[in-house]
């Protein structure tokens, strides 16, 4: 039996961590849904299937060169690529696999950003208007965001600003600006109240979160070198520490901690850690994950008073966490961070980055979530989607008078 090639190792990690990635696409939708009930884990399920096939299809059909081909307008967008043309050779058996695997490793990573949307939405949105809104989202907002990050020479944010962001948090910044888009055309008024809790899905989901999350970060080296063990324990050690930080924010302000706060915490530092993943040490880790969670936490905290339940914390732990992993290196960076050097540029273009992102990624979605709105519709509520599942309120009636005759009147006990 022939050795394998260093191409097909890499390949088959890269194929490995794309299909953990999968995993946390699917494990967000069970933790967030259960949060809000079984019914809520369900739809959001459903939501995240449709997200994923949407995706893959966009994908095959020409998305994927929009993110990682030849420029179609540089620094801006690639040229389509129907069937992946450009990775699977004119002759397949006879190529190098890491192409293909990286392009299946990079669609995973837009499904998963698809299913934050999702899970966010899952509870407010039609099938058909999530539908038509992932149709138009991907190739008018990710496709643009993902092209900056992982078309390396010529992206407008790796190759142009010289961002730091290994693993994709800016994608997950604009997934999260896209979801408070929604919500924000939606309306609060509709909002449904929540389900009690189902601690064995929320369980069962955090842990497939969390797993698979690391797939990202480790997939992100794109290489099985001397470097990926180092980030893959950096990310695991962020995500501890974000546990720990955010247990503790709980037991001071709320004085409970429960399940939730602790699987927050970990989804808190493993998005923290994604833009820096290739450049922190075990100490740095640690900081960034401590400093997401607590960040987030009281982010969460003030943002309750909204009431859009779990769907909004969702958001916020990925833009909050995303903006915190990308400023961290501005800061802290060796060598080119403000606290080393004394030089502001990494930080001022980390900070471009992320907030232009977010504001990008909001505006457009809030547009197209609103012409959906006054087209074909957009909440479940318009068309009764949720029949059944609504809490009716009780109807108050006038206290009735005992008459004279009752024997259970006033009288009738003395």
């Amino acid at each position: 039996m022939a050795r394998a090639t260093p191409d097909q190792v890499d390949a088959l990690l890269l194929f490995f961590c794309g299909a953990l990635v999968l995993l946390a696409a699917f494990g967000l939708a069970f933790y967030v849904g259960g949060l809000g009930g079984r019914a809520r884990a369900a739809r959001a399920f459903r939501f995240v299937l449709l997200g994923t096939a949407v995706t893959v299809l966009l994908a095959v059909l020409g998305g994927y060169g929009m993110v990682a081909g030849a420029p179609l307008i540089p620094h801006l967008i690639g040229a389509p690529d129907p069937g992946l043309s450009s990775v699977a050779g004119v002759h397949p058996a006879s190529s190098s696999p890491y192409p293909a695997a990286r392009a299946g490793y990079l669609i995973a990573v837009l499904v998963l950003c698809a299913a934050v949307v999702a899970v966010a939405v899952a509870s407010r949105l039609t099938l058909r208007a999530w539908i038509v809104f992932s149709v138009l989202w991907l190739p008018l907002v990710v496709a643009p965001v993902a092209y900056g990050v992982f078309a390396l020479d010529d992206g407008w944010a790796v190759a142009g600003l010289q961002v730091v962001d290994f693993g994709g948090a800016l994608p997950v910044v604009a997934a999260g600006g896209s979801a408070v888009g929604v919500l924000l055309a939606c309306g609060r008024g509709e909002h449904q109240p929540a389900r009690p809790a189902r601690p064995a899905l929320v369980a069962f989901g955090g842990a497939a979160l969390w797993v698979g999350w690391l797939g990202l970060v480790v997939g992100s080296e794109g290489a099985l070198d001397a470097y990926a063990p180092l980030i893959a324990v950096g990310a695991f050690v962020a995500s501890a520490t974000g546990v720990l930080m955010w247990m503790l924010v709980d037991a001071v302000l709320l004085r409970r901690p429960t399940l939730p706060s602790a699987l927050w915490g970990a989804f808190a530092g493993l998005v923290s850690v994604t833009a820096a993943s290739g450049v922190l040490t075990l100490g740095w880790a640690m900081l960034v994950g401590a400093l997401s969670a607590l960040a987030c936490a009281t982010m969460v905290d003030l943002a309750a008073r909204a009431r859009f339940g779990p769907s909004l914390t969702l958001c916020v732990v990925t833009v909050v966490g995303g903006l915190v992993g990308l400023f961290f290196p501005g800061l802290f960076a060796n060598g080119g961070g403000m606290v080393d050097s004394g030089n502001f540029d990494l930080f001022i273009a980390q900070g471009i980055a992320g907030m232009s992102v977010l504001l990008y990624a909001t505006t457009v979605s809030l547009l197209l979530a609103l012409a959906l709105r006054f087209t074909i519709g957009l909440t479940r509520i318009r068309y009764g989607a949720d029949r059944g599942l609504r809490q009716k309120r009780p109807v108050r009636t006038e206290r009735s008078v005992p008459s004279v005759a009752d024997p259970a009147g006033p009288g009738s006990a003395r």
